[in-house]
């Protein structure tokens, strides 16, 4: 009676024995990674993505600087250049309104000198010694004549008021008279001369 007892109980173990590794093998399945493994490396890249979107900026601005400097460096050296330039003309050209107000009593003192070299040669000598003064100081600012009478017909020196017919070949497009004087200073014409051209 015993050992039946013993018997029963034992298979009664047995059949519990495969339930609880049933139950351990269910309990064992792995389930697999968490869900915030996985968007790991999304945050990653969303990361750089917007490192390189600030150097890009970064760079953008920084380009932008340059050329700004540049411009700014340019723009200074044309400035400068056109204050030495204007520094050099003041220099050179300062008096040039004063020779242009000039030159209408020049020629007025002219026109008296031929009217008096007939009448007193006297007179004449002394007021062509003060005509050759004239001349002087204003050769002493690079104030000179223009040369006309005889020359090629310039424009940017001569202003033709009158034409003459001409048979000779080489006094064609010339100057015949010089109606009044003109003057440069150094290189610039002050007044061109009035003339008469042969055609």
């Amino acid at each position: 009676m015993k050992k039946e007892k013993q018997n029963h109980t034992q298979e009664q173990s047995e059949r519990a024995e495969p339930d609880a590794s049933m139950q351990d093998k269910s309990g064992s399945e792995d389930v697999g990674p968490p869900a915030s493994a996985s968007t790991e490396p999304e945050v990653q890249a969303n990361e750089e993505t917007s490192q390189l979107k600030q150097v890009e900026s970064l760079e953008a601005a920084l380009q932008e600087s340059e050329d700004r400097l540049l411009r700014l460096q340019a723009e200074f050296l044309n400035f400068k250049r056109r204050v030495e330039k204007e520094k050099s003309d003041l220099h050179s050209y300062g008096c040039e309104n004063l020779a242009k107000d000039l030159l209408p009593v020049l020629d007025n003192f002219e026109r008296a000198l031929e009217s008096v070299q007939e009448a007193d040669p006297q007179i004449y000598k002394g007021i062509e010694m003060i005509h050759q003064q004239m001349i002087e100081a204003l050769k002493k600012h690079d104030i000179t004549e223009i040369e006309a009478l005889g020359q090629p017909f310039d424009m940017h020196q001569h202003h033709a008021v009158m034409t003459e017919e001409t048979t000779e070949e080489e006094q064609k497009n010339s100057v015949a008279l010089v109606m009044q004087k003109g003057y440069r200073m150094k290189s610039r014409v002050l007044r061109p001369s009035m003339v008469k051209v042969y055609q």
